[in-house]
C-alpha cells in the first residue's frame, strides 16, 4: 500500500474531484454559447456546430462503458489522470482547430477523456465512507453545477473579449492542474471494476436496473428539451434583454448549485425514495408552470425551484443504484452517467424538434409530460414491485 493509501482522507480531499468536474463541465457550456463565433471562425452554419457539438455526449453514452471494460484493473486514480490529460489534449487540438471536422475531432478527444475520469473520480470519492455516500455524490456533483453558475457565464464573457480559443487553452491548463492535485490527494486508490463487456450487458437484462437507468434517461430528457433551449424560452416569457437571460440562467445555476449540495444531504437524511419521489413531483409541476411565468419574478422563482429540485434528483438515483448493487459503485455510475448523457443528447434533439414544428410555446409542456409520464410508470412499477416483493 502507497503512502497516499495510507492517509486518512477528509472531506477536503474531495476538493480536487469538485474542480475536476468543473473543469470538464464548463467546456461543453462555454462552447454552447459560442455557437456564432465558432461558425464565423469555422466558416460552418452555427446549426451545424450545434449537431457537431450534440457528439460529445453520443460519445460519451458508449465511450465510458467501454473504457470501463478496458481500464479494468488499474489504478483509479492513474485513470483520473490520464482521462484529465486526453482532456486537456482535447481542448488544445480544439482550440487550434481551423476547421469543423478538427473541432469535432478534439471534442471527441476530450469526451473520451471525461468517459475516463468522471465515473472514476466519484468513484474515489467514495472512500470516505458509505455513510457519508449520498454527501460525497452531491459534493463532487457540485462542481457540474458550478460549471453552469460560474464557469459558462465567465467563459462566455472571456471568449467574448479574447477568444474562445484561448478559453479552451485555459480550459485545458486547468485539467492539468487538477490531474496534479487529485494524483497528490488524500483518497484511496482502488482498481477500476474489472467487469467485462459481457458481464455489463447483462447486468442490463437485470429488469429492476434497467428500469432504474430508462428512468434516468426519460427525466433528463425532459429537462433537456427545456434547459437547451432555456434563453429561448426566457426571452419568449418576457422578452429578456440578454443581461437579464444571464441573470435568469444565473438564478437557475443558483438553484441547481443548491440542488446538489442540499440533494446528498437529504438521502443521508431521509433515505433516497422520498428525495426520488419529490423532486419528480417539483420538475413536472416547475416545467408545467414555466408557460405562465410571464413576470420577471415569477419565471425567476420557477426556474429556481427546477434548478433546486432537479438537481437532487442526481443523488438520490444514484444512491439507488448502490444500494440496489453496493459492490459495483463505479461501473453502476459509469452506466447511470451514460444514461444521463443519452438524456441530454435526446432532450437536445426533441426540443429542436419541437421548437420547429410547435415553437418556443410548447418546449416547457412537452418536458413536463415526459417528466411526467415517467414520474407516473415509475409508481406503477414500485407498486407493483411492493406487491410482489415487499420492501423490507
Amino acid at each position: 500500500m502507497t503512502a497516499v493509501q495510507k492517509r486518512t482522507p477528509t472531506w477536503w480531499s474531495l476538493t480536487p474531484l469538485v474542480f475536476g468536474a468543473f473543469v470538464v463541465a464548463s467546456e461543453g457550456t462555454i462552447l454552447t454559447g459560442v455557437l456564432p463565433q465558432l461558425g464565423h471562425d469555422l466558416r460552418a452554419e452555427p446549426g451545424a456546430v450545434g449537431a457537431a457539438l450534440a457528439l460529445y455526449p453520443l460519445v460519451y453514452v458508449f465511450g465510458a462503458p467501454t473504457l470501463a471494460v478496458l481500464a479494468g484493473g488499474r489504478s483509479q486514480r492513474l485513470v483520473c489522470t490520464l482521462g484529465l490529460g486526453a482532456f486537456a489534449v482535447g481542448n488544445l487540438v480544439s482550440a487550434s482547430a481551423g476547421t469543423l471536422p478538427a473541432l469535432v475531432a478534439g471534442r471527441l478527444i476530450a469526451s473520451l477523456g471525461a468517459c475516463a475520469y468522471i465515473p472514476n473520480a466519484a468513484a474515489r470519492g467514495l472512500a470516505l465512507g458509505a455513510d457519508r455516500r449520498g454527501r460525497v455524490l452531491s459534493i463532487v456533483s457540485s462542481g457540474f453545477t458550478a460549471a453552469t453558475l460560474l464557469g459558462a457565464p465567465l467563459g462566455i464573457y472571456l471568449a467574448s473579449v479574447l477568444s474562445w480559443r484561448l478559453v479552451l487553452v485555459l480550459v485545458a491548463a486547468g485539467a492539468v492542474a487538477v490531474a496534479g492535485a487529485q494524483w497528490s490527494s488524500r483518497l484511496g486508490d482502488h482498481p477500476v471494476s474489472g467487469t467485462g463487456m459481457r458481464e455489463r450487458l447483462a447486468f442490463l437484462t437485470r429488469r429492476r436496473l434497467l428500469a432504474v437507468l430508462v428512468l434516468t434517461f426519460a427525466v433528463v430528457l425532459g429537462e433537456f428539451v427545456v434547459y437547451a433551449y432555456i434563453s429561448l424560452l426566457v426571452r419568449h416569457n418576457v422578452g429578456a434583454t440578454a443581461a437579464q437571460t444571464a441573470t435568469a440562467i444565473l438564478v437557475f445555476g443558483i438553484g441547481s448549485t443548491s440542488g446538489t449540495l442540499l440533494g446528498g444531504f437529504l438521502v443521508d437524511r431521509f433515505g433516497w425514495r422520498r428525495v426520488l419521489w419529490t423532486s419528480m413531483t417539483v420538475i413536472a409541476t416547475a416545467l408545467l408552470l414555466l408557460p405562465f411565468a410571464t413576470t420577471p419574478l415569477l419565471l425567476g422563482l420557477c426556474l429556481l425551484v427546477w434548478g433546486l429540485f432537479g438537481w437532487t434528483f442526481t443523488p438520490a438515483q444514484t444512491n439507488r443504484l448502490l444500494d440496489t448493487h453496493p459492490d459495483n459503485g463505479a461501473m453502476l455510475i459509469t452506466l447511470n452517467a451514460s444514461a444521463v448523457q443519452l438524456g441530454v443528447a435526446g432532450g437536445g434533439l426533441l426540443g429542436a424538434a419541437v421548437n420547429s414544428t410547435f415553437g418556443v410555446a410548447a418546449l416547457a409542456p412537452t418536458g413536463a409530460v415526459v417528466v411526467g409520464a415517467a414520474l407516473t410508470t415509475a409508481a406503477v412499477l414500485t407498486v407493483v414491485g411492493e406487491q410482489r416483493s415487499p420492501v423490507r
